[in-house]
C-alpha cells in the first residue's frame, strides 16, 4: 500500500478507536476528559499532515486539486480548529463529536477514485490560487465544528424538554458555552470564506464562473445568519440547528468544485 494511504488509514484509525472508547464510556457514565483522549486525535491530525506534506511535495503545491484532497484537507481543518475553539470554550467533549465527522470526511476522501490514483505534478500553482482555497477550506472546517455544536445543543435541549438524563447529558458543557461556540465558529468561518473570496478575485486566472457562483452561495447562507441574528435576534436552538442543518450546502459544494 502506497504511504500517503496507509497514514491517512491510521488516522480514520486514530478518529475511529478514540470515538468507538468515548461513546462506550459515555454510555456507561464513565467518560472522564483525558490527555490521552486528545493525544489520539491529535495523532489522527499528525497522520493528515504527513499525507498533506508528501502530496504537496509531489504535486508542486498546496494539495487542494482533486474531491480526495479536498475531502482530507476540509478532515484535517476540523480538527485542528478543535484544539483551538474546543479550549477556548471549554468544550472538551466536542472532541468526541467531532472526531466521527473528521471520519467521515477522511472515508470519503479515500472512496473517491483519486485516492489510489499517482499524484500528478502541476506548474500552475501560485500565491493567489493557494491562499483562496486554503482559506476557504478552513472555514469549511469552522462551519463543521459549529453544525457539530449545533448538534450538541440539540441533543441537550431535547433531553432538557423530554426530562430525560442520561449519562451523555451529564457530561455535555452548559447551552451557554455551546451556544458561544456556534455563534463564534459561524462568524470565523464567514470572515475566512471572505478572505478567500478576496483571494480569488486577485487571481490572474479567476475559477470558472460556476465555481464562485457555489463559493458566494456557501457565504451568503452563512452571512445571512449572522445579519438576522444581529438585526432580528436568533434564538439559540434556532441557532443550534441552522448551523447543523447547514453544513449540508458547504458540504454539498465540495462534491461540486471537487467534480469540477
Amino acid at each position: 500500500m502506497p504511504r500517503e494511504q496507509l497514514v491517512l488509514l491510521l488516522a480514520s484509525l486514530c478518529y475511529l478507536g478514540g470515538f468507538g472508547y468515548a461513546a462506550w464510556t459515555l454510555r456507561h457514565g464513565q467518560y472522564r476528559p483525558g490527555t490521552w483522549k486528545l493525544g489520539v486525535m491529535a495523532a489522527g491530525a499528525f497522520f493528515q499532515t504527513l499525507f498533506l506534506h508528501w502530496r504537496g511535495q509531489a504535486i508542486g503545491g498546496c494539495p487542494m486539486t482533486n474531491s480526495f484532497e479536498l475531502f482530507t484537507f476540509v478532515s484535517w481543518a476540523i480538527v485542528l480548529l478543535y484544539f483551538v475553539v474546543g479550549p477556548a470554550y471549554r468544550l472538551s467533549l466536542l472532541g468526541v463529536f467531532t472526531s466521527p465527522l473528521a471520519l467521515i470526511f477522511q472515508s470519503a476522501a479515500l472512496l473517491q477514485p483519486e485516492a489510489w490514483q499517482p499524484a500528478v505534478r502541476r506548474t500552475s500553482f501560485g500565491f493567489w490560487p493557494e491562499l483562496h482555497a486554503a482559506l476557504s477550506l478552513v472555514a469549511y472546517g469552522a462551519f463543521a465544528l459549529a453544525c457539530t455544536a449545533g448538534i450538541m445543543f440539540l441533543i441537550q435541549d431535547r433531553q432538557l424538554k423530554h426530562h430525560h438524563i442520561s449519562p451523555v447529558f451529564r457530561q455535555l458543557p452548559p447551552i451557554h458555552y455551546i451556544t458561544r461556540a456556534i455563534r463564534g465558529l459561524i462568524l470565523t468561518g464567514t470572515l475566512l470564506l471572505t478572505a478567500g473570496i478576496i483571494c480569488a478575485y486577485q487571481m490572474d486566472k479567476r475559477p470558472t464562473e460556476a465555481k464562485l457562483a457555489v463559493v458566494w452561495i456557501v457565504w451568503g447562507l452563512y452571512a445571512g445568519m449572522l445579519a438576522y441574528d444581529y438585526w432580528r435576534g436568533m434564538s439559540a436552538r434556532r441557532a443550534a440547528a441552522a448551523a447543523a442543518l447547514g453544513f449540508l450546502v458547504p458540504v454539498a459544494s465540495l462534491w461540486f468544485v471537487g467534480a469540477h
